[in-house]
């Protein structure tokens, strides 16, 4: 694969070109990720998936404060700093950002493993999930560390090569590994976490090569304080962001852990699971244009913004539209693909479609501000979408199970999109839905 390189800025067409290479290599998202749930699915059947998907969620939650948002925080400066001629910074920003995530890794770690039986046993009441979250401990480290080098890959315009160690890589190694385990003997939610967190560190030393080459180029040269501690302020307030990303797709499989069984809980799992589909059309268009969005923003380019934004939720919403329509109209037949049982969680997959399809109409919106500096706001629509999950979650789910866990997190998708868009255009001045309307009225108008 090669890496995948930007045009300039000014390109109005070059946010079109990269986010489909971007799109493409996202692709391998598919059969790797889902092979990942495909095969966790089937080894493990839907109560014991119930009990994984515990364990997991509880990682991707607390995954986020090893990382702190240094990961995104990285991809916007060194953008800026390259855009701005100060290539010299680059390295020991990268050095300095990766030490910060090491530690913070380290220390949750320790933490979730020293908690995990108190946790097992008097929060999730299951206590035989208390070793497989040990064991979940060891994922933290790897895992960010290859986020943290998958945002400088990013930084450096080399997008194709950071969504590899972001998305794709750990679920192939993942597969390659446990489809002769499975036909060996059997997986179980034991050998599942013991592989997650092998294929992890894996990702993470391909992606510290990848970073190496990418650095050849790059020259040398000393960061101040003062810009390592803009580096580790903005990714806190980026944190806030991802954090929010974090329990929307993690917080309704943990509370459906504590409030309803673990058959409830893969149910959701794994229709989650499928909805997110959308999410990776999504992630991988923002990937390629959050650091767009930060060089446009330090050349004071408020139209190409504003073109870029329009283009990320035009290319999306192509792409998410027919998938969606088939979660609406055919979600038994889909999550049957998963094996016997799992049909059941179609009214969930039909409520979380629909959470998709808005977050697909306001594409990169929160990164749009994260990006531009606008950290304060951010903060805010992160406490908004925090408050609707968590309110929703403990309303919701206690009544109506996968369902009503499946509203809340499609709701708080929602308020956390509508507002990001409503902010940008009022900070900004980008409307991307609008300018798309305007286009399409335009072209028909012409026909």
């Amino acid at each position: 694969m090669s890496e995948t390189q930007t045009a300039p800025a000014s390109s109005g067409a070059s946010i079109i070109r990269g986010s489909l290479i971007s799109l493409s290599v996202r692709l391998l998202d598919l059969p790797s990720r889902y092979g990942f749930h495909l095969l966790v699915a089937v080894a493990l059947g839907v109560v014991q998936a119930g009990n994984f998907y515990i364990v997991f969620s509880t990682m991707v939650a607390l995954a986020g404060f090893g990382r702190l948002g240094i990961d995104q925080a990285l991809t916007r400066q060194i953008a800026v700093d390259v855009a701005s001629g100060r290539s010299d910074a680059v390295r020991p920003t990268i050095r300095r950002a990766l030490m910060r995530v090491v530690v913070a890794s380290a220390t949750v770690s320790i933490l979730l493993a020293a908690c995990a039986v108190p946790l097992a046993q008097h929060v999730l009441k299951k206590p035989d999930l208390a070793w497989p979250l040990v064991l979940g401990a060891l994922v933290f480290v790897p895992q960010n560390v290859g986020a943290a080098l998958a945002g400088a890959l990013a930084g450096l315009q080399r997008v194709g090569y950071s969504q590899m160690i972001y998305s794709w890589l750990w679920p192939s190694i993942f597969c390659v590994v446990a489809i002769p385990l499975e036909l060996a003997g059997g997986m179980t939610v034991v050998h599942a976490l013991i592989l997650i967190a092998a294929s992890f560190t894996l990702a993470a030393l391909v992606g510290a090569i990848l970073l190496k080459r990418a650095l050849g180029a790059v020259p040398a040269g000393a960061a101040s304080a003062g810009e390592t501690s803009r580096l580790f302020k903005a990714g806190l307030s980026l944190f806030g962001l991802e954090f929010t990303k974090l329990l929307i797709t993690s917080a309704p499989a943990i509370v459906l852990g504590i409030v309803a069984t673990s058959r409830e809980t893969g149910l959701f799992a794994l229709a989650w699971r499928l909805a997110l589909v959308v999410n990776l059309l999504i992630s991988g268009v923002t990937g390629m244009a959050a650091p767009r969005f930060a060089s446009l923003y330090a050349r004071h380019d408020l139209e190409g913004l504003q073109r870029s934004a329009a283009q990320a939720v035009g290319i999306v919403l192509c792409l998410a539209l027919p998938l969606t329509a088939c979660m609406l109209l055919f979600p038994g037949h889909l999550l049957a693909l998963f094996g016997a049982g799992y049909g059941a969680g179609a009214a969930a997959l039909r409520v979380l479609a629909l959470g998709q399809l808005a977050a697909a109409c306001f594409t990169a919106m929160p990164e749009l501000l994260g990006m531009t500096a606008h950290t304060s706001v951010l903060y805010r629509i992160n406490f908004y979408s925090v408050a609707v999950l968590l309110i929703g979650l403990a309303v919701l789910a206690p009544l109506g199970g996968s369902v009503g866990a499946a509203a809340a997190a499609s709701l708080a998708v929602a308020v956390n999109g509508a507002i990001a868009a409503w902010s940008a255009h009022r900070l900004l001045g980008v409307a991307p839905l609008p300018a798309l309307w305007r286009k399409l009225n335009s072209r028909f108008a012409r026909s």
